[in-house]
């Protein structure tokens, strides 16, 4: 009967975490949205620094500096992500994404090991998805809260995709064929074009 209960009460606080997690998973603009959505901000510098295409899903980083023109020493430095792919003619799914340099440095660091993880096991977890830790909902990251890009590849040896969303959305955009690292040397590129402005 005390395994009964207890085996209960356990499936109920799963049940309640795992309901508030998903609530709370990408509710928030990440820092950097906030900030670039400011009344008085404006771009001061950007670059496009790379992007990836496949049969009309795309992907563009663009590295920049924003700052608040009431304040001019209050800025924000990192990359814009822009996500988009065709849906209906003529309508496009669009997600735009805001790092800042540490959420750069955090998504590259999760790229690069995603991309370790599927080197070791060309399986990619026999036709299933492979993600990192710091893209994980159920974690309890201070950062699952912001809406910022996760990643993680999909498929097997033979065909695999690099999967890329916005935390806390639906949609995915989907690159058949492209690698986790390519996109962190992107992203190591866009933040060294950053740090020189």
């Amino acid at each position: 009967m005390r395994i009964a209960v207890l085996c209960f009460c356990f499936s109920c606080f799963v049940t309640v975490a795992w309901s508030q997690s998903e609530v709370n998973v990408g509710s928030e603009p990440s820092p950097m949205e906030a900030f670039a959505n400011g009344r008085g901000v404006r771009t001061v510098w950007s670059s496009e620094v790379g992007r990836l295409d496949h049969n009309g899903t795309r992907v563009v980083l663009t590295a920049l500096v924003m700052e608040d023109s009431s304040l001019p020493t209050r800025r924000a430095r990192g990359v814009r992500v822009d996500l988009s792919k065709p849906r209906f003619w003529p309508v496009h799914t669009h997600d735009r994404i805001y790092l800042d340099e540490e959420a750069t440095e955090r998504t590259r660091a999760a790229l690069e090991e995603i991309a370790d993880a599927v080197a070791s096991d060309h399986s990619t977890a026999g036709r299933g998805c492979m993600g990192a830790k710091e893209f994980w909902p159920l974690y309890d990251w201070p950062w699952n809260k912001y809406h910022e890009l996760n990643a993680q590849v999909c498929g097997d040896s033979k065909s695999s995709a690099l999967v890329l969303f916005g935390r806390g959305k639906r949609e995915s955009f989907q690159f058949p064929g492209e690698s986790p690292a390519s996109l962190a040397a992107i992203f190591t590129s866009a933040m060294d074009q950053v740090k020189q402005h």
